[in-house]
């Protein structure tokens, strides 16, 4: 039986909620925005496990076990909570699985770790001048604006990453324009290794519609986390 470790990081008036497969965890996952949770890793979580990659993962602010008042967070703010949860459980150099929203929360912490491999799941990013703002009607409106990711500083941060990146897309997303994750790919100019693999027959909630799309993610994420073990 698979034993998961559950831990609680104080994070100003709010207690984040996570768990791990084991301290000191080389892959961190970060859940999206809406209402998901790391509950949505869940399977992902434990397969990468059976192939000896455990994990740490935790609810945002806002989301899941850490509840609380999203309208209190911020980009900022989630940055501030996963660094917190990588110096907490993870080592160094860091695996970054990260969906939606926290796509340019990972990217952000390039800034922060040394990250040998980012695998970014329909990834969002955003314009620099919202970064700060609470989440909130103002912050709905302004990411709204027509091409305000352009503005994004997620771009230049990429292109000085020299690790791996692997960026699993939606082929029928209508939340994230194929133009972000073409551009993040192309971004990436100093990486070891850079994937961009497109979903067949897929959407933004709804990413590995057959079994053999999970699969193959899977195997993408496996072959580049058990790598970078071996050198």
């Amino acid at each position: 039986m698979v034993s998961i470790t559950t831990f609680k990081l104080p994070y100003g008036k709010y207690m984040l909620q996570g768990d791990l497969y084991r301290n000191g965890n080389e892959t961190i996952v970060l859940h999206g925005a809406g209402k998901s949770s790391r509950s949505v890793f869940t399977r992902l979580r434990h397969s990468l496990n059976a192939n000896d990659i455990p994990s740490a993962s935790f609810d945002f602010v806002g989301h899941g076990e850490t509840g609380g008042d999203i309208l209190e967070s911020s980009l900022r703010g989630r940055t501030e909570q996963a660094a917190a949860v990588i110096r907490h459980t993870g080592i160094e150099p860091v695996s970054l699985i990260a969906a939606s929203m926290s796509g340019h929360t990972a990217i952000k912490l390039i800034e922060l770790f040394s990250v040998s491999n980012l695998i970014l799941l329909v990834p969002a990013v955003y314009s620099s001048r919202v970064y700060d703002l609470q989440f909130g009607p103002e912050f709905s409106a302004a990411i709204r604006s027509l091409d305000s990711w352009k503005e994004s500083d997620a771009f230049e941060i990429l292109s000085q990453f020299t690790g791996n990146l692997i960026i699993i897309a939606a082929e029928f997303d209508d939340v994230i324009p194929r133009e972000i994750v073409e551009q993040l790919h192309s971004s990436a100019i100093n990486a070891a290794k850079r994937i961009l693999h497109i979903v067949p027959g897929s959407e933004h909630m709804s990413l590995f519609p057959r079994e053999q799309d999970f699969l193959l993610a899977l195997e993408l994420i496996i072959r580049a986390c058990k790598k970078k073990r071996a050198s």
